[in-house]
Parts: C-alpha cells; sequence; structure tokens
C-alpha cells in the first residue's frame, strides 16, 4: 500500500519535497504541487515535467504540468488502464 504525502517544490532552491503533513504548508518559498501525492504519481509527474529539459522549473511550468498529469491519468481511467510500478501498464476490462 502507498501511503500519501503532500508534494511541494521550491523555486530557489530547485527541489521537491515530500510532506508527510507534518510542516506548515506553503511556508520557506515552497509551494504545493498536489496536496495528496504517492510515489508512483510522483515519479509519472516527473518525467512528465522532464519531457522539455528546461535550466529552470517555474511555479507556472510545474503547476501547468501537474493539471495536464492528472487530465491524462483521468483519461487513462476512462480507457480502463492503470499505472503501477510492478508492471507498464494494465488494461483492466
Amino acid at each position: 500500500m502507498e501511503l500519501y504525502y503532500r508534494l511541494e517544490f521550491s523555486e530557489e532552491q530547485q527541489v521537491f519535497h515530500a510532506d508527510n503533513y507534518k510542516c506548515q504548508e506553503g511556508t520557506n518559498g515552497w509551494f504545493t504541487i498536489f496536496e495528496k501525492c504517492t510515489d508512483t504519481d510522483f515519479y509519472i509527474y516527473e518525467s512528465y515535467v522532464n519531457l522539455i529539459p528546461q535550466k529552470r522549473k517555474t511555479k507556472e511550468y510545474l503547476l501547468k504540468c501537474a493539471t495536464e498529469v492528472k487530465q491524462f491519468q483521468e483519461n487513462l481511467l476512462n480507457y480502463g488502464l492503470v499505472i503501477t510500478r510492478q508492471s507498464n501498464i494494465v488494461i483492466k476490462k
């Protein structure tokens, strides 16, 4: 079972942070990308973000990617497809 956490990013430091809900949200330059995120969600998101190499990731770009990835995941579900870490894509009928 995967655990959930809040995914945050610091533009200044250019790093992601998986917060286990013990830190105050949106402090010290961090902003929330996903309020509820698993490791698998993060790897899908990070691979999407890195499709277009950028020297610096911006809040605007990362939030746009978050919206697009969530829509992509919803579309997969509508087609009966699920992405898991054990296997790439599983078709459920």
